[in-house]
């Protein structure tokens, strides 16, 4: 039986949805995040290849749903997500409440609806959910910071499997991050592990924080956001690259230090053992 962990980091344009999938135990299958793009969703690609798991009734069963940021483009698939599997646990952050969120936004959506449902719903610890994976997430309160904002009440996923580390940060921007490692001594320690880093706010150059590279020398970073069209957008992958540790990875044997959706469509992480194996595209996975 195959042994390693593959995390699908799918190219959803400006959003995000990462699906970590433990081969050894497949009902533990974790979505972080939800996004889509057209008429493209993750979860029917995921029914389509044998990635989600069946249980006993022969239904089609996600481990787990965690949601980094309640902004629309971190979960606008989740209605199609619900209708054609079932969730067992779901990871929210709470530091706002249903009507909170909904406050903040100029429009309360259906799929916003579906997330507020799922996060008053599924309240309580699930104990017989125990992934062979680790999973340790952070995230500030209101309290936190003078003024809030759904970017920076994100949360941080760490998840670490076979000796390798993922970061995928959410919508965090610099003050988030200041203050996160300021409150969390922990989240240097889980930087400073960290082999892939999937850049907070779509790489954008709000979500960049000098001080996070202060603990942390990833292999590669990857940037999950559609093609190029704002100022914030530009050099980014350039200026992310100067923190990768080495050459980066080698993908057809070219070293790559920042890798994104936007170029590099689809990519598959294949965590083993001592060694991370990426395909773009999923061409040759």
């Amino acid at each position: 039986m195959e042994q390693h962990t593959d995390i699908l980091i799918f190219d959803v344009g400006l959003g995000q949805s990462i699906f970590v999938y433990p081969r050894i135990a497949p009902q533990y299958g974790m979505l972080v995040d939800c996004g889509h793009e057209d008429d493209f969703h993750p979860v029917d690609f995921l029914i389509e290849k044998g990635f989600i798991h069946k249980n006993a009734l022969g239904q089609d069963t996600l481990g787990n749903l965690t949601i980094t940021n309640y902004d629309q483009d971190h979960f606008s698939g989740i209605e199609n997500l619900r209708n054609k599997v079932g969730i067992w646990t779901t990871s929210f952050v709470h530091n706002l409440t249903s009507n909170e969120i909904k406050q903040l936004k100029d429009d309360v959506t259906t799929q916003l609806e579906h997330v507020c449902y799922l996060k008053d719903t599924y309240i309580h610890p699930v104990p017989t959910f125990t992934p062979p994976y680790t999973v340790q997430r952070f995230s500030l309160e209101k309290g936190d910071l003078e003024n809030h904002d759904t970017n920076n009440l994100s949360q941080v996923v760490f998840v670490e499997h076979h000796g390798t580390t993922v970061c995928i940060s959410g919508d965090l921007e610099h003050k988030g991050w200041t203050a996160l490692i300021q409150k969390y001594p922990a989240v240097k320690d889980w930087l400073a592990k960290t082999n892939v880093f999937v850049a907070s706010h779509h790489g954008r150059e709000n979500g960049y924080c000098p001080d996070v590279f202060s603990h942390c020398a990833p292999e590669c970073i990857v940037i999950s956001d559609k093609g190029i069209v704002h100022d914030t957008q530009r050099d980014m992958a350039s200026l992310y690259g100067n923190h990768v540790n080495g050459h980066g990875v080698y993908i057809n044997d070219r070293a790559r230090k920042v890798l994104t959706t936007r170029d590099d469509g689809h990519l598959w992480l294949q965590l083993h053992p001592g060694s991370i194996r990426i395909y773009r595209n999923f061409s040759h996975a």
